[in-house]
């Protein structure tokens, strides 16, 4: 007895396939594009938290463990101190501290950016990376009583630049920021 095998697919087998593959591709390609778009939203988070923590970290810790006298401006001198009475000294967007070696130093809201000054720089150095943008910045001192030491309060803004210098955009995975306020209390005051 002769068997005959055919080799192939019949068409309905061939539709049924093609059928399962054009139902099965958008949903796999939209779980990926959901995947991608969640990666590009965590990336720009631990960008502006590492930043912004860099930012609290530093400021806090030079000013903590460095400052003798607050200063409205430079250079610092007796006519510009500031917090040595009971109350609360405004600055917008900069103070300046002298430290035990009589040297000055300072923090100030520059375009997008915080910048470090001192007496030792020719320039303010920016702190934070051109893929941030830092906006309002305000620090100010504080002093609750004459027995009390005096305060170093300070906030601001920072967030993702989604382009040509703005933290806005049309799709909203692309916009990321965080607010961050810190309180120091001075050691040396």
């Amino acid at each position: 007895m002769k068997k005959s095998f055919l080799n192939g697919f019949t068409l309905i087998e061939i539709i049924v396939v093609i059928a399962v593959i054009g139902l099965t591709l958008p949903v796999l390609f939209s779980t990926i594009l959901t995947l991608m778009r969640q990666q590009v939203k965590i990336y720009r988070l631990s960008q502006i938290k590492r930043e912004g923590d860099y930012l609290v970290n530093i400021m806090k810790n030079i000013i903590r463990d460095n400052t003798v006298t607050i200063h409205t401006n430079t250079p610092p001198n007796d006519a510009n101190i500031i917090c040595k009475n009971v109350g609360t000294s405004a600055s917008d967007t900069s103070l300046y501290f002298l430290d035990k070696n009589k040297q000055w130093f300072g923090y100030l809201a520059t375009v997008n950016s915080i910048a470090s000054t001192s007496a030792n720089l020719a320039s303010p150095i920016n702190l934070t990376s051109n893929k941030t943008i830092v906006s309002n910045f305000s620090i100010y001192c504080s002093r609750n009583s004459i027995f009390s030491p005096a305060a170093i309060l300070f906030s601001f803004d920072i967030c993702f630049d989604t382009g040509s210098g703005i933290c806005t955009s049309t799709r909203p995975e692309e916009i990321t920021s965080m607010h961050y306020q810190t309180r120091i209390k001075l050691r040396s005051y």
